[in-house]
């Protein structure tokens, strides 16, 4: 009959478990299942987007402080599409969230914010099929990615082995209530049960077949799966944090060596095991306390060495006999050692399929079972060590004829205990016990250390999805007539004859020169210059003092340096700035536009100055920001000055080295 104290215990178990089902089951779904597979979903479409020029219209950081900081960059994009204008404010193709890893965000705002405060395009990344479907970064975030990976793994894995848990709670057959339903401990079970318990196999004439124990390669390779699928990812995103030089966080590495050497642990037991093939232990009757040249037989379902690379005449075994005294209460696993015996040396010959020996039990030592508690036993096994494997038989050994020996009073013998010193600090334990600390949940309470730690440093990241923004394009007033960006030239010259201002804009100020240098057609850029389109036609400034870009700095974003030459015959300003920041020539080393460079510096622009409007950075200081190493070699060899220094007082070397360019660093020659 099953107990209340039975009932409450289970229900209690069951509400723990259940606990863990839900917290883990449903917060693996929602942080770490859904949005990796918005990542792997994003990553699978981002080779059907084409590219799109865009304008930046809105651009702010949205931070967050809690526990930690958290940031996200938002941003409304205006790109043309077959005449149609859309909006857009995804960034990242897997969706935008706030989070604290890496230097993602801040890097998309500054790109973002120098694109909006020069007035140049970004290229946007858009579904043909679904026009209003773009991003800015169609890339897969590595280190957002590797984030996800325990969240969608080992969470649901814990709320799936809870639920197992919960199962067995209440349907998993439990060996005390057995005990207590026929009113036997394992110990004073009848002759014919005992064997079942230890999975033995009775034939004639009482001979018993027994199997060897598990030798936990599993359980240490599942353990191993788990602790890599933490740390391997924790480790990749340290590593991948910008820590401005320092060394320390390769310390974290020390976890990944620990998984690796676990796997291949438990990899070396297998494969141990596996050589040696299965194996059977044979007892020639039953075993009991005081038996004497008991015959025992040991069968290898393999023949013996058929599996070893380099086989021999003979391999050594060696065989040891042991009564245990087994507590798993608690934390840890107490195994004291009641009695043993090894059997000396023996040989056995390659290709052999069993062995023989024989074994006495003594006759003052206890049976095999449990005490009075489930989790305290007497354990009886033969421990064979042969080609590196050690296999271990459990021997289901029963009371023999005499006074029953009492497992308490031996130890008690064995393991006096030591007197309590209430005044000082305890002796240290002498005599031979031994305590191992039971593996598996040593190694959990580390994994919980490490998982409470990885909370500690990403608690807040990743899972404040903006979901998606509004599309719906804003219709502005005032907004002239103006050709697509696919109008072919023969269209242009139709609305130019049918009487439209060679000089009209688009709604975001750009004439149709402008346009034409947008789409490199030098026809056209021609063609508008015949008609009379003048060339300094700028976009207009904001509140901001952003704006002022030209189609000279149009055909230079393409380095199309055939429109750039004849923008400059047909009298474009080649030395304007396009606002406070760029001047042509800065803007062509932004760029990398290595023709449009060449020819500024041949039409006698200096390739060395220092613009006012911005922080006095000079061209080459700007290209060793966005690492373009062409245009910093044009840029030496045409005599510009790597030691110039801008109103902050930094020179070229020191834009490379704050802006993490280490390319661009060497090629100047950075020490």
């Amino acid at each position: 009959m099953t107990t209340i104290k039975t009932i409450g215990a289970k229900i209690g178990a069951s509400l723990f478990a259940l606990a863990f089902a839900i917290g883990f089951g449903v917060g693996g779904w929602f942080v770490g299942v859904m949005p990796m597979a918005k990542q792997v979903h994003g990553w699978w479409r981002a080779d059907e987007l084409v590219a799109v020029q865009a304008r930046v219209d809105q651009l702010s950081m949205h931070e967050s402080r809690g526990k930690s900081r958290t940031r996200r960059a938002d941003a409304e994009f205006v790109y043309q599409y077959n005449g149609k204008t859309y909006r857009s404010k995804r960034i990242n193709i897997a969706g935008d969230s706030s989070d604290n890893i890496g230097s993602y965000h801040d890097e998309v705002y500054a790109t973002l914010k120098q694109a909006s405060d020069s007035q140049q395009t970004v290229t946007l990344w858009m579904d043909p099929q679904e026009p209003e479907f773009a991003v800015y970064d169609k890339s897969l975030r590595l280190s957002l990615f590797l984030f996800l990976i325990p969240f969608s793994t080992l969470f649901p894995a814990v709320g799936l082995a809870a639920l197992w848990a919960l199962w067995a709670i209440w349907f998993k057959p439990d060996q005390a209530d057995a005990q207590q339903t026929t009113g036997f401990t394992s110990a004073s079970l009848p002759v014919t049960e005992m064997p079942a318990m230890y999975g033995a196999a009775s034939h004639a004439a009482g001979r018993l077949e027994l199997p060897a124990d598990n030798s936990g390669a599993l359980g240490m390779g599942l353990f191993a799966l788990f602790w890599n699928l933490l740390c391997f990812p924790i480790a990749g995103v340290v590593l991948m944090q910008d820590r401005h030089g320092s060394r320390v966080e390769w310390l974290v590495l020390i976890f990944p060596a620990v998984g690796i050497f676990i796997l291949w642990a438990a990899g070396k037991i297998a494969y141990t095991r596996w050589r040696l093939g299965n194996a059977r232990l044979g007892l020639a009757q039953h075993p009991y306390t005081g038996i004497s040249n008991l015959a025992v037989r040991v069968y290898f379902d393999t023949a013996l060495g058929l599996r070893m690379q380099t086989a021999s005449s003979h391999y050594p075994v060696q065989i040891e006999v042991l009564c245990v005294h087994e507590d798993r209460r608690g934390e840890d696993t107490t195994s004291k050692t009641l009695w043993s015996a090894t059997l000396g040396e023996m040989h056995v010959m390659h290709g052999a399929q069993s062995m023989d020996f024989n074994i006495s039990l003594p006759a003052d030592m206890p049976a095999s079972g449990t005490l009075e508690h489930k989790e305290v036993e007497v354990i009886w096994k033969v421990q064979l060590k042969l080609l590196d494997a050690e296999l271990n038989f459990k021997l289901p050994v029963r009371q023999g004829v005499g006074e029953q020996v009492n497992a308490h009073d031996l130890l008690e013998q064995q393991y006096p205990r030591e007197p309590v010193n209430l005044y000082g600090l305890p002796s240290t334990p002498s005599g031979s016990k031994q305590q191992t600390r039971n593996w598996f949940w040593a190694y959990g309470i580390f994994f919980i250390l490490i998982a409470i730690t990885a909370f500690a440093i990403f608690s807040s990241a990743g899972d404040s999805d903006t979901g998606n923004a509004s599309r719906q394009p804003k219709s502005r007033p005032g907004v002239s007539d103006v050709a697509s960006q696919t109008e072919s030239l023969a269209q242009l010259q139709a609305r130019i004859a049918a009487g439209v201002d060679v000089n009209t804009r688009d709604e975001e100020g750009r004439s149709l020169l402008m346009q034409a240098a947008d789409e490199a057609s030098l026809e056209k850029v021609r063609y508008l210059l015949e008609q009379g389109a003048q060339t300094d036609l700028a976009v207009p400034l904001d509140d901001k003092g952003n704006g002022g870009r030209n189609a000279l700095f149009s055909a230079i974003s393409h380095d199309a340096v055939e429109i750039v030459q004849a923008l400059a015959d047909a009298g474009a300003d080649l030395r304007k700035p396009s606002n406070k920041v760029w001047t042509p020539v800065h803007y062509a080393a932004y760029k990398g536009a290595l023709k449009s460079l060449r020819y500024l510096h041949q039409r006698g622009l200096s390739i060395d100055e220092a613009f006012d409007g911005g922080r006095g950075s000079t061209p080459l200081m700007i290209a060793a920001q966005y690492n373009q190493l062409p245009a910093i070699d044009f840029l030496l060899q045409a005599g510009a000055e790597r030691s110039k220094k801008d109103f902050q007082g930094e020179d070229a070397c020191g834009y490379a080295r704050f802006f993490k360019q280490p390319q661009a660093a060497s090629v100047l020659g950075c020490q």
